[in-house]
């Protein structure tokens, strides 16, 4: 249920390359719509698409 905007994408590499191909840009509204236990993928929507994230891939994301 947490939502936010993109500030940044953290890394120069494949992933963060990668994040930002399918939408996660600055300024872009991100919404939190589950968060699977015992450290499972998070499911974010974002652009009316929903995506499932590994924690570490949503680590790289800074949210305001």
């Amino acid at each position: 249920g947490m939502s936010g905007t993109i500030k940044e994408i953290l890394g120069v590499d494949d992933l963060s390359l990668r994040l930002q191909e399918i939408g996660f840009v600055p300024g872009s509204l991100i919404n939190v719509i589950s968060r699977a236990p015992f450290g499972g993928p998070l499911a974010i929507q974002i652009k009316g698409s929903t995506i499932a994230l590994r924690r570490n891939e949503a680590a790289r994301i800074l949210v305001a």
